[in-house]
């Protein structure tokens, strides 16, 4: 930000994701604090410039412009919704949970015969369709695990249950069987299977771009427009390919 006391610092994604309290409950109780896979103060950062220029577009009642003045370090922290409301309101604090969520049981990560998939079971309509699922449905009757207070405070043995079920089968079956029953459930990918899967290509994030010689894939916005997916017009020139004209622009001839 142009003020306070951090104004003269250069806002970097590193340092911001640990002053921001992100890398402090990213891992668990073993790992943390630990930084998030990608740049997302980077992210973050510029997500929010884009929103404050069409805040300034729509809000323009005169002729003159509207400066922005968009702090990193405050752009993350306004995301981080219940971690800081938690805090704010309840005087909690936030803590790393791994891959578990700390207001439901089972909504995490479990093992599967060949890895390992997410399960978001947060109503009691949900958990009675997984323990039917896997076969035990009088499992929702145990008093350790009949209420969503007591599966949470009983959330490592019902793991334990759970996995020792899921490791029968693969993934992608348990992810098909949890889903037809509207219990929430999905396989964890790596990015090249996220990018590859008919989803994607079939909403047109991806798009291709003939860039001189070469070939670009280009990652869309992730939203569509009066049903259509806005298009890049704009691609990434090649290396050198605007040098001539922007040396003529300033004056200078071929020589």
């Amino acid at each position: 930000g142009q003020d306070g006391p951090l104004a003269k610092l250069p806002a970097y994604d590193q340092i911001v994701q640990g002053m921001s309290g992100v890398m402090s409950i990213t891992g668990d109780a073993d790992t943390a604090p630990y930084r998030v896979g990608y740049p997302m103060a980077d992210t973050i950062g510029g997500m929010t410039a884009a929103f404050a220029v069409a805040a300034a577009l729509a809000n323009k009642a005169e002729d003159c412009g509207t400066f922005i003045d968009v702090s990193m370090l405050e752009a993350v922290i306004a995301t981080m919704g219940w971690v800081v409301s938690n805090h704010l309101i309840a005087g909690q604090a936030p803590i790393a949970n791994g891959n578990d969520n700390f207001t439901a049981s089972p909504s995490g990560t479990f093992k599967t015969a060949d890895g390992v998939m997410n399960i978001a079971a947060n109503k009691q309509e949900q958990f009675e369709a997984l323990c039917e699922v896997i076969g035990n449905p009088t499992l929702a009757q145990d008093p350790r695990f009949c209420n969503r207070k007591r599966r949470l405070t009983n959330r490592l043995c019902l793991t334990t249950e759970l996995e020792a079920v899921f490791a029968a089968g693969p993934t992608l079956d348990w992810v098909q069987k949890l889903t037809a029953r509207g219990v929430p459930a999905g396989p964890v990918w790596s990015v090249s299977e996220a990018l590859a899967h008919p989803q994607i290509a079939d909403r047109g994030l991806l798009q291709t771009h003939q860039i001189g010689d070469d070939t670009l894939r280009l990652v869309g916005i992730g939203a569509k427009l009066d049903g259509k997916a806005p298009h890049v017009k704009t691609p990434p020139p090649a290396l050198g390919a605007d040098t001539h004209d922007i040396l003529k622009e300033l004056g200078y001839n071929a020589a």
